[in-house]
């Protein structure tokens, strides 16, 4: 038997992709001009915009490559594409005149097509997050956010990125100079074009209420990603508790050998308040080096991406069954499995973790057995002190 060798260089010589064309679906019977993108690798043309190019993507800005028309058009001067309806049908041709393969997309349906049994989308584009912090945990939780449909997004933090975010945030060095907010938010529209965000280059103790009262509501959750508790604490005090949101908070430890997740409700369960009255004053974080957040230390080094994605990814989980909490259509995934507080261990060696890392005992290890208890009210303490006196 012969063996035959093709090559596959010379045998594709001289042949190309039919053209293709991604186009808005329903697009109307008028002159319109129309924006996007070519890929002249694959001969694929991507419409992104009708009459005019949409703002805020992020990189490579939209084209006009080409027109729709009302009728067949005698003249395209130098449309790269051009389209039009012939009866009932659109067409669309290339510059050469070949004609092109269709793909009509319906945007929020394509889009979160692949969630459809999971995650309803006409329910999840209603739901929304203020993330406060939107370094390497909180663009992590904005992005997957928004894959899983969340429609709504008010992102807080006051830092430009920076050459040195590239390793462990979700943006790159094209966003180098923007404010976090900006970028994120870009990033955002590139995944789902018809989501409100709203930005502010501040940190959440500054936001004036009258801003961010309107965005709160108990389809919202609030999520802490930033670099320090205090934030926090106001948040869900002066927001989540008043407009009923469910409140969680993400932070790892030196290194990030391990993190922590603290999440409550509105109401029922312990509240942050009473999580950081059961750490006291201090809580061993700068001693210790446990219940670090990325920043609060000038030593403290934040560790390498795929150990602050892995803690990450487990509270985007449980933020998902929070926003979820009243659908019935919804199957809970970790929230009735995991404890109001839960240590999420990347490594148990104290190479990396110092003698912190030897409270787990494997890695990987997440807790599910701490509980939080409400805090103590001033006559309590006082009453229980003299107890202790006695």
């Amino acid at each position: 038997m012969t063996n035959i060798k093709i090559d596959p260089n010379l045998f594709m010589k001289g042949k190309r992709r039919k053209p293709t064309i991604c186009y808005p679906d329903g697009i109307k019977n008028e002159y319109s001009t129309l924006w996007g993108y070519y890929i002249e690798e694959s001969n694929y043309y991507n419409i992104v915009g009708v009459n005019h190019a949409p703002e805020g993507l992020g990189g490579i800005t939209p084209k006009c490559v080409g027109h729709f028309y009302p009728n067949r058009p005698t003249e395209v001067n130098d449309d790269l594409i051009y389209g039009y309806y012939e009866g009932d049908e659109v067409v669309f041709y290339d510059l050469s005149g070949t004609l092109c393969e269709l793909e009509p997309v319906r945007l929020k349906m394509d889009i979160f097509s692949r969630n459809t049994g999971i995650l309803e989308s006409d329910i999840m584009l209603k739901k929304g997050a203020i993330i406060l912090g939107c370094g390497s945990v909180g663009s992590l939780v904005a992005l997957e956010l928004a894959r899983a449909g969340v429609g709504r997004f008010f992102l807080i933090d006051m830092d430009i990125l920076g050459y040195h975010n590239i390793c462990r945030h979700q943006c790159g060095i094209q966003d180098v100079g923007k404010y976090k907010t900006t970028a994120i938010k870009e990033r955002i529209l590139q995944i789902n074009p018809t989501a409100q965000v709203i930005t502010e280059h501040n940190r959440i103790q500054e936001v004036p209420l009258d801003k961010i009262a309107p965005f709160c509501n108990s389809d919202t959750i609030i999520v802490g990603c930033a670099d320090n508790r205090e934030g926090d604490l106001y948040a869900d005090t002066i927001l989540g508790k008043p407009y009923k949101m469910p409140f969680i908070s993400i932070g790892c430890w030196e290194r990030a050998f391990a993190g922590e997740i603290f999440y409550c409700l509105p109401e029922g369960m312990p509240a942050y308040s009473d999580f950081i009255d059961a750490l006291g004053e201090s809580s061993g974080r700068v001693n210790a080096n446990t219940h670090l957040y990325m920043g609060e230390v000038g030593t403290f080094e934040p560790g390498i991406s795929v150990d602050i994605n892995f803690v990450t990814t487990i509270a985007i989980k449980m933020i998902l069954d929070l926003l979820n909490r009243d659908n019935e259509h919804y199957t809970q995934r970790l929230i009735h499995n995991l404890s109001q507080y839960t240590l999420i261990c990347n490594t148990n060696n104290p190479k990396i973790g110092g003698e912190m890392a030897e409270i787990f005992s494997y890695p990987l290890q997440v807790t599910t057995s701490i509980e939080v208890e409400y805090a103590q009210k001033e006559d309590e303490r006082e009453s229980k002190h003299e107890e202790m006196s006695q």
